[in-house]
């Protein structure tokens, strides 16, 4: 089963720490099944929770099995304590599901059992989400995974992973989410489990619709489209392509699949969502009454029906069509689309909202709704920015705090009098010899990194000129020689010319990688466009975190040194890798940029796990600019790699 570990080590030592201990510990386990006196009597019981269909009873017959186990390490405890939370989710009695929840992640630990730990922190997570608490999601959902990770289980830490990117979306961290559903991607190449791939593309889809991404979005949609195996399904991912090409303004296009979907379409709320979207394209492609009426009809089918999300979306888009025409409705539609999202707790529809009634409302009004705006935008951007930081704030747990404190308690009373006793000549003449040596440290290294960035200049000024030599004098005398054999009868010149035919195609290749690299306001797409190119036709590359990095904080020399440093790993992947999914994730924190590679090919053996003249040629580059770089494959196959690259 294959083994990926995504944990970033240096923010998560607690968790490092305490997973070893598991792991180091869990030889110790008894595998034997241990049977109390009672234990027949409890699997009595338990056998009863499938042959009765009430709820209420499921559990009556679970909380008899428990009393007749009077062993407290009896092995079907947790079993029937895992019974228990699920049932008692179902009665959202989430108390006391939290409770078992807990009892069988700390079982877990006391077992030293690394999947039962995994599976408590999953019934914690899915308690959480019941609750609409989605930190806390993000931090059950991630420990899970870690574990089912650390348990060798890759298809239930892909799950965990997809659930995890669910909670990032929802808490606006959406490159975070596409993180997370790409790695579960990767995690997943012998998984045939169709629900969880059309919920990965789904989200990919999602995310990129958020982050204004139109034409990505419509891409991972199709993919969802792929793995829809019943109508619902199908309807309404086309639902969601149909409204991306209205968003495009593409009206013919969306308009032609929302014709060929209304005809399979129920009176149920996905049906009347479609509808309502296809009415209000239709609105937008001809401005027609007829519309609008039918606009209302849906309002009044999803009011009988009680569809609480769906009214948002009447209101949203019936608030837009009275705008121009009949301002003083369009308020009234836009006030109910604010109390409605109110009623279903969502603030980015009640920001939504505010902006309608802010423009729609007399100025008096305008004012209270403006100051609510503000106050709800700032509690969203405060609430997304939480999110990104979430993993942060895992490091930051009770052990490591308590032994900081223990650490500073050990500073005695006589060390502080001896610092104080120091003589200010001391501390002067310190301070001076410090100042001259950090200016003389200053001076040298200034000069070097000069000296280095001159260096950088000739070495891609030299591998451009090499480049130009080969294709104009090496290929293109390797060309005239090729039309000249054309004219020979030889026996030989099929194959010669074929041999000079691939000299000539290497020669060209070695000169196009080494042409000069825009590094411009025009950089990034450069950069885009060279993966993409690479990229083999039987492999989908993602690209994540891009567009958010500010290119202009980074020198033209690590731009060149970056730009090559990809195509060479591109390169490797290519000649070595045979992956069928390719990730590149950038990212910048405290003036470094981090570029993580992913692939889910063939991967090193790691007996045999040495880096060879394409990866050396990747180490000397980013030493070049005082970037690092480090490289891991996993046991059954895939390889990562990670560069820093400071500012």
């Amino acid at each position: 089963m294959r083994r990926f570990l995504f944990l970033r080590m240096k923010n998560f030592y607690p968790v490092i720490f305490f997973i070893l201990f598991i792991t180091l510990t869990c030889c110790d386990k008894k595998n034997s099944l241990r049977k109390s006196t009672g234990t027949d009597s409890a699997y009595f019981y338990f056998s009863k929770v499938k042959l009765v269909d009430k709820v209420p009873d499921k559990v009556t017959f679970l909380n008899n099995a428990l009393q007749h186990l009077q062993d407290e390490y009896d092995t079907l405890q947790p079993i029937l304590w895992d019974y228990k939370i699920y049932y008692h989710d179902i009665l959202k009695e989430y108390d006391t599901s939290f409770y078992y929840a807990d009892k069988l992640l700390q079982n877990g630990i006391r077992e030293k059992d690394t999947l039962q730990i995994a599976k408590g922190y999953y019934r914690l997570a899915k308690n959480h989400l019941y609750q609409d608490d989605h930190f806390e999601v993000l931090k059950k959902m991630y420990l899970s995974q870690q574990f089912y990770l650390y348990g060798m289980d890759s298809i239930n830490a892909g799950k965990r992973l997809v659930e995890l990117g669910i909670a990032q979306r929802r808490l606006g961290d959406f490159i975070g989410s596409q993180n997370s559903q790409v790695k579960a991607l990767q995690l997943f190449d012998n998984f045939s489990d169709s629900t969880y791939f059309l919920s990965i593309y789904n989200n990919l889809a999602i995310s990129y619709r958020q982050l204004n991404d139109l034409e990505e979005a419509i891409d991972e949609y199709k993919n969802a489209l792929v793995y829809s195996k019943n109508r619902v399904d199908s309807n309404s991912v086309l639902n969601n392509i149909a409204n991306l090409y209205a968003d495009l303004e593409e009206y013919d296009k969306a308009l032609s699949i929302f014709e060929n979907v209304l005809p399979q379409t129920d009176n149920n709320f996905l049906g009347y969502r479609i509808k309502d979207n296809y009415y209000f394209t239709q609105w937008l492609n001809d401005q027609q009454p007829a519309s609008i009426d039918s606009l209302e009809f849906v309002l009044l089918q999803r009011l009988k029906n009680n569809d609480q999300i769906g009214l948002m979306a009447s209101y949203d888009h019936l608030t837009q069509v009275y705008q121009k025409e009949q301002p003083i409705k369009a308020l009234n539609y836009a006030e109910k689309y604010y109390e409605q999202a109110k009623a279903t707790n969502n603030p980015t529809d009640q920001i939504r909202a505010l902006k309608y009634m802010i423009a729609l409302a007399p100025a008096e009004n305008a004012q209270n709704y403006s100051l609510r705006f503000i106050q709800l935008d700032d509690s969203l951007i405060d609430a997304r920015s939480n999110a990104k930081n979430v993993f942060a704030k895992i490091k930051y747990d009770e052990e490591q705090k308590l032994e900081q404190i223990n650490s500073l308690e050990k500073l005695s009373a006589q060390q502080q009098i001896a610092l104080l006793k120091s003589s200010n000549q001391r501390n002067i003449a310190i301070f001076l010899g410090i100042l001259i040596i950090g200016a003389s440290g200053f001076v040298i290294y200034y000069i070097r990194q000069k000296a280095k960035k001159k260096r950088i200049r000739e070495i891609h000024k030299t591998e451009a000129r090499i480049s130009k030599r080969i294709h104009d004098e090496l290929a293109n005398d390797l060309y005239r020689l090729m039309t000249a054999l054309e004219n020979l009868n030889a026996p030989e010149k099929l194959e010669l010319l074929d041999k000079l035919e691939d000299i000539y195609f290497r020669t060209r290749d070695i000169s196009r990688e080494n042409l000069p690299v825009k590094t411009n306001q025009e950089y990034s797409k450069e950069v885009q466009d060279m993966l993409s190119q690479m990229t083999p036709k039987s492999a989908h590359i993602y690209l994540i975190g891009i567009q958010e990095v500010n290119w202009d904080k980074i020198s033209e020399e690590a731009k060149i040194t970056i730009f090559r440093v990809l195509q060479e790993l591109m390169v490797n992947m290519k000649k070595h890798s045979k992956a069928s999914i390719i990730s590149f994730n950038f990212k910048t924190e405290n003036a470094k940029l981090q570029i993580n590679y992913n692939d889910n090919g063939v991967g090193l053996q790691p007996n045999t796990l040495k880096k060879g003249k394409g990866l050396d040629n990747v180490e000397n580059r980013m030493e070049s600019i005082g970037g690092s770089f480090k490289f891991q494959t996993g046991n059954q196959g895939g390889f990562s790699v990670e560069l820093i690259i400071p500012f």
